[in-house]
């Protein structure tokens, strides 16, 4: 387990699935627990499935799955934390969640005039850095999300169960029963969910998008193109130079062989 050196913010619509955890943080910094290219790739992969089917509005049919990895890092989640006068007293953090929604939740919360629909138990496994060392954190949610005219207006966290060393385990469930009670982060996520789903998915896998990165992929074809090219042309500058170099010593043998016969032919009729 183990995001990415992520210029992007978190994708909230899947954080959501992190638990308490997620509410505290939009970035990633140098930690001790440390992301690799496994999670950029997954989080990549399906922030794109999500955006094709908000902005393809594909038949909503089946369900969509993402297999998702996170790491927080201590000063971010502290940073966060504080900002509602809560004390994160852990270190860096990390969390996978296999993430299973129906597509047909999906679309209908985009076009409805109201909807309401609840996700189904999701278990998110998470390794914790604590003052003992890093310790196992398991926890169940079923978030329930509302939305008005395709954009979200409230959002629950629903832990359902966590299991967990202590004071870890207590902290990280009562922040989340403060959260689906009082919404001490519920308009930042509300905020960062609309934005995903109104604007980010558009920049990034719109029709602008796409015509951007065939562009991208016309001009790497073609720089790849030329420098094959010219590749070619040095190998045969190459050859040529290599073959004139060989036929070389062949010529001034041949030219001093020439030379050396008719001294030889008068050195025979010597009497």
């Amino acid at each position: 387990m183990v995001r990415l050196e992520m210029k992007t913010n978190w994708v909230p619509i899947y954080t959501i699935f992190f638990g308490a955890l997620a509410l505290f943080t939009a970035a990633s910094a140098s930690q001790a627990l440390t992301p690799d290219q496994q999670e950029k790739s997954l989080l990549s992969s399906c922030e794109e499935k999500l955006c094709r089917q908000i902005l393809d509005k594909t038949p909503p049919k089946g369900r969509l799955r993402c297999d998702l990895e996170k790491t927080w890092g201590k000063k971010d989640i502290k940073k966060g934390a504080k900002t509602k006068s809560i004390s994160w007293g852990f270190g860096d953090a990390q969390c996978s969640v296999k993430l299973s929604i129906s597509r047909k939740h999906i679309i209908t919360a985009l076009t409805a005039a109201k909807y309401e629909f609840a996700v189904r138990r999701h278990d998110v496994d998470c390794n914790v850095e604590t003052s003992n060392g890093i310790k196992p954190l398991k926890a169940s949610l079923a978030p329930k999300l509302k939305f008005e005219n395709g954009r979200i207006k409230k959002i629950w966290i629903k832990l359902k169960d966590i299991n967990g060393p202590e004071p870890l385990s207590s902290f990280v469930w009562a922040t989340a029963k403060l959260e689906d009670t009082f919404g001490l982060f519920h308009s930042e996520m509300v905020k960062q969910v609309n934005k995903f789903v109104h604007r980010k998915c558009d920049q990034r896998y719109g029709l602008k998008a796409l015509a951007r990165k065939k562009r991208r992929k016309a001009r790497a074809a073609r720089q790849a193109k030329m420098k094959a090219l010219k590749q070619q042309r040095r190998k045969a500058r190459q050859k040529s130079t290599n073959d004139q170099a060989a036929k070389k010593p062949l010529a001034e043998k041949s030219h001093q062989s020439k030379n050396e016969k008719p001294a030889k032919a008068a050195v025979e009729t010597t009497p």
